[in-house]
């Protein structure tokens, strides 16, 4: 990529806002699925503590930084540095969390998603999207651009199986260098034999394939954009973001809507994220965090396809991006983030 922001963001939002939504789902806890923490419990705490960061740079709720089973830390990180140099507030969504951050966020309730080869993986799908609708009208009249990530530990594959569900072919991406892909696709195997689904067969029935295959991040995000019609909306994220674009298309929500993600999604040869993103016809930016140039180990193997993204990083660089931030700012603020982040005594 000769330009670390490619294509050129051709808008500058005058009242900009993060928001990043915060869920969990069991499906994560199937060891060897997620690398959003170091053991499988801990995932329940890496959202909150992924918001704690961004908020406050201080772990208050987990017993440790969240970090990969490698020792790779949380993209959260690089969310922080990115928004914190640019000056853009940040409002973090709860939904199905189960272990809430100690910082302030908005709830909207519903219950964490369920492992997804055993029972249907999100209840009250309706109820949440509504609650979503009427924040995003909200926040529609205070913003002209929000830019929407995520954190929730098991969501690429939630999101393969709601894809597998939508007719759509490839594979989404890991947060590990080495992509469990046939362990993802055995799961949503499983899966889809539980609920009856085959391959293409809920594209009609989008908000099943949601109920059935899917987690709480996403009733909560295709809410939002339904809210927010009519201001501009850039989805923050890599292949879990390409499942709620499909969603959103498959309900026909309408509006100014992209997506952002790191150049490390793109470079992964195991995923098809630009494929999808193609195909459905929506405006791709793909930002470059240059975190090869990183002073820490822990952050220079992004480059080489860990972790990757995640906490709308792409997304958050891309919007710092527009106010003059430099990717060398972006590197050097990264480390100093993760070398002063606050962890529990």
């Amino acid at each position: 990529m000769s330009n670390w922001i490619d294509p050129e963001f051709k808008f500058i939002p005058q009242r900009p806002l993060f928001l990043c939504v915060i869920s969990n789902t069991d499906t994560g806890k199937i060891p060897g699925l997620s690398a959003a923490g170091t053991t499988t419990e801990l995932t329940d705490y890496t959202p909150g503590a992924d918001a704690e960061l961004v908020e406050v740079n201080r772990i208050i709720t987990m017993p440790e930084l969240p970090e990969s089973p490698g020792g790779s830390p949380t993209p959260a990180v690089v969310t922080r540095a990115a928004l914190t140099l640019a000056n853009i507030p940040t409002l973090f969504v709860a939904s199905g969390l189960r272990k809430k951050p100690a910082v302030p966020y908005v709830e909207m309730g519903g219950q964490p998603g369920a492992d997804i080869t055993e029972k249907s993986g999100v209840s009250d799908v309706a109820g949440t999207m509504e609650r979503a609708s009427i924040l995003g009208k909200k926040l529609a009249r205070l913003s002209d651009c929000v830019f929407i990530g995520e954190s929730i530990a098991g969501g690429t594959t939630t999101a393969l199986a709601v894809l597998k569900a939508l007719g759509y072919g490839g594979f989404v991406s890991s947060s590990f260098a080495e992509n469990p892909l046939d362990l993802k696709c055995g799961v949503v195997r499983k899966a889809m034999k539980r609920c009856g689904a085959r391959a293409g067969s809920l594209k009609n029935d989008p908000l099943k394939a949601v109920v059935e295959l899917g987690d709480p991040m996403m009733p909560c995000a295709l809410g939002l954009l339904q809210g927010l019609k009519g201001t501009r909306v850039v989805l923050a994220g890599g292949t879990q973001m390409a499942a709620v674009l499909a969603l959103a298309r498959a309900l026909e929500i309408e509006g100014d809507i992209s997506i952002a993600t790191t150049r490390y999604i793109a470079e992964d040869k195991s995923a098809s994220f630009l494929e999808m993103v193609e195909e459905m016809g929506i405006p791709c930016y793909l930002s470059d965090p240059g975190l090869e140039r990183s002073q820490i180990p822990g952050l220079q193997v992004y480059a080489k396809g860990y972790v990757k993204e995640g906490v709308g990083a792409g997304g958050a660089v891309l919007a710092a991006s527009l106010y003059g931030i430099t990717q060398q700012q972006i590197v050097e603020e990264t480390d100093r983030v993760l070398m002063t982040v606050e962890l529990p005594k």
